[in-house]
């Protein structure tokens, strides 16, 4: 994202492995069994114990003021609503988590802050919580701190902190472009200078209508959270439907190596650009080796940024792979200019950057320099009437584009120059775009042949048409590795294509489609 003040997974079977990492920790003793405690807005009695339906509590208020252990479950009322802040005390252990859900049916458990609290569920420097199906909302007329999750640290190590089927709606925070808009919206993780979190998991849930962001991580300080000392560590953001974000749809900040896979996000930076100024759907700066792969992201909103993705300021080794792209205004992806050693692979985009008129944007802020990246083995399509730039804003050298398709149903322009330089091509498929405006020594100007490139919608499903037809002229025709330039830092180029096909190098196309 453009002007920030704020941060791979080893491919392959490495994949599984970091993202179910636990982390080592001492075993805290349990000198009690765990106990499962039951809360119903209608019929509990907070001057009961909690421990039968029958003898329910009733409040947030008494759940507050109780101290969990190890092993217990907090389980709310199906359907049920309570209104106010819930702020649970206590931790759990490694084998012993505190789980929050639901009992007597399956309708999630409303909790509703009113928009009268910052936070409608607060964890607060506790370890081994999990929660599970509960509808969360804060809404208000007036903009304000809120949030519908906060997980916080005031400066220790925080463990185990598992977000899942959560139903996060109509949070009114703020629209602000600073940070005081930017720490508001669905879930927020926040530590100061000295916090460590490790085992974030955040699935499965739905975010929607907030202001101003989906997801988040940040730091109050991060000065000592520089590259190779991140200090968020095995978070996965997983399975999620985010939409209709009035900013960004996901900001990760301060991690090393979080996954973030599976979500499908749309319609995020939908609010007037004058209030939220620039936003993205997911991205990431101050981070080590990020990875964002098999999401679906479209509709993002806005030329002010307005992309689907984005590898932002002192973003070492992004991944972006396998991700689904379609429609987005601002564009495809982001590079800016500190960024460093990104590698774009294997994805689909499809009439991105139809307001900002570009795909790829590489803006120059910090210190003028050009984020670099490799970007191979793309397949980009734009409909005739779609006036996109495939390639803008100052990207130079520090940018290599290899085996990917450009494809343009009309007359497209492939790149805008910055001081009469561009990125550098070698091995794409052009189809659309004047060979005589294209550097590309090795570059195939032909008809890729996809099978049917303006048929798509929502769901990968829908991507089928973007494969190559078994007559195509450029089938096993890609680069080797041993071609490209560049710190081609990851094992191998990728184990399997956008469609889950294995690759095989010995038969490998350019774009997102092998034939098997």
């Amino acid at each position: 994202m453009k002007i920030k003040t704020f941060a791979i997974l080893l491919l392959g079977i490495q994949f599984s492995v970091f993202a179910c990492k636990k982390a080592e920790t001492s075993e805290v003793p349990n000198h009690r069994r765990g106990s499962s405690f039951y809360v119903d807005a209608k019929n509990g009695d907070d001057s009961n114990n909690g421990k039968t339906p029958a003898k329910a509590w009733k409040s947030l208020q008494k759940v507050n003021g109780y101290q969990f252990m190890a092993g217990d479950s907090l389980l709310f009322k199906a359907g049920d609503i309570w209104k106010g802040q819930l702020t649970p005390k206590g931790s759990g252990d490694a084998k012993n988590p505190i789980v929050v859900s639901i009992y007597s049916g399956t309708k999630k458990a409303l909790l509703d802050g009113e928009g009268k609290v910052s936070e409608v569920v607060k964890l607060e420097d506790v370890d081994y919580w999990e929660l599970n199906h509960l509808e969360i909302t804060n809404n208000a007329t007036t903009i304000g701190n809120r949030l519908g999750v906060l997980v916080k640290d005031n400066g220790a190590s925080r463990k185990h902190i598992h977000l899942k089927n959560l139903y996060i709606h109509d949070i009114m925070g703020d629209y602000s472009f600073e940070m005081k808009g930017k720490n508001t919206g669905g879930i927020g993780i926040i530590g100061t200078a000295e916090s460590k979190f490790d085992d974030i998991l955040i699935e499965d849930c739905e975010i929607a209508n907030v202001v101003r962001l989906g997801i988040f991580t940040n730091l109050t300080d991060g000065k000592k959270a520089v590259k190779g000392n991140r200090p968020i560590t095995n978070l996965v953001i997983r399975r999620n439907k985010i939409h209709h974000c009035a900013g960004d749809g996901v900001i990760v900040r301060y991690s090393y190596r979080a996954l973030v896979e599976h979500n499908e996000v749309w319609e995020t930076h939908n609010a007037d650009e004058e209030l939220v100024r620039y936003g993205v759907a997911l991205w990431c700066r101050s981070t080590d080796e990020t990875i964002f792969q098999h999401n679906e992201v479209y509709n993002t909103r806005g030329g002010k940024d307005g992309q689907a993705f984005d590898a932002d300021e002192d973003a070492y080794r992004t991944v972006i792979q396998y991700n689904y792209s379609h429609d987005n205004e601002g564009g495809f992806v982001l590079i800016t200019s500190t960024s460093e050693d990104a590698i774009i692979r294997h994805n689909i985009s499809v009439n991105d950057g139809i307001k900002g008129l570009h795909v790829f944007d590489f803006p120059v802020w910090a210190n003028h320099v050009r984020g670099t990246g490799i970007i191979h083995n793309n397949t980009v399509v734009l409909n005739k009437a779609h006036e996109a730039v495939v390639i803008a804003d100052e990207a130079l050298s520090t940018a290599k584009f290899y085996n990917n398709i450009f494809y343009h149903e009309g007359q497209g322009e492939l790149a805008v120059k910055s001081a009469g330089q561009t990125a550098v091509f070698n091995g794409n498929v052009y189809f659309g775009y004047d060979k005589l405006n294209v550097k590309d020594d090795k570059g195939i100007f032909t008809d890729p042949q996809l099978v049917n490139p303006l048929s798509y919608g929502k769901g990968f499903a829908s991507a089928a048409g973007f494969k190559l037809k078994a007559t195509s002229p450029i089938l096993n025709k890609a680069l080797a590795k041993s071609e490209m330039e560049g710190n081609y830092w990851l094992p191998d180029l990728g184990t399997k294509d956008f469609f889950e096909t294995a690759i095989n190098l010995s038969k490998f196309s350019p774009g997102a489609y092998q034939a098997k």
